[in-house]
């Protein structure tokens, strides 16, 4: 697998931010991928996150999602109050993001972790207008 590439688009007419992931993720490839999304001047707080990891091999361990929870408690005016859904297929994805889940009780986001888009795509109250739009942008990010 290679290195980290990472996609967004931002629907602000459905709160929601869609986050598309291939490679190897690591800490600080995934937080630098946060800064630029955080510096679009489409982002808000309290945008949803529907975050793609099904085709991702997390290269992590407790220490790096500590430092990427970190990063993201030093950041909680970008935050804002959200939900995220984390898509995932592999235990490896799974582990890491359950760890992510555990370690963020402190911020004002709730986390949960899906292995189909339509489960997390109801659970953050995507409109059904919304979804057409989510899935396509899934295979255009897919295909690049």
């Amino acid at each position: 697998m290679s290195a980290l590439k990472s996609y967004y688009e931002i629907l602000l007419e459905i709160n929601l931010v869609i986050e598309y992931h291939i490679g190897i993720l690591k800490a600080d490839s995934y937080i630098n991928f946060k800064k630029t999304l955080f510096n679009d001047p489409l982002f808000k707080p309290n945008l949803n996150h529907f975050i793609h990891f099904k085709n991702v091999t997390f290269d992590t361990n407790k220490d790096d999602i500590n430092e990427f929870v970190n990063f993201m408690k030093t950041n909680t005016t970008s935050i804002g109050k959200r939900k995220i859904a984390f898509i995932t297929n592999t235990p490896n994805q799974v582990v890491s993001t359950t760890l992510y889940k555990m370690m963020l009780n402190s911020l004002n986001q709730s986390v949960e972790i899906f292995s189909t888009n339509d489960n997390a795509l109801k659970w953050l109250k995507v409109p059904n207008l919304g979804i057409g739009a989510v899935i396509s942008i899934l295979i255009k990010f897919a295909n690049k």
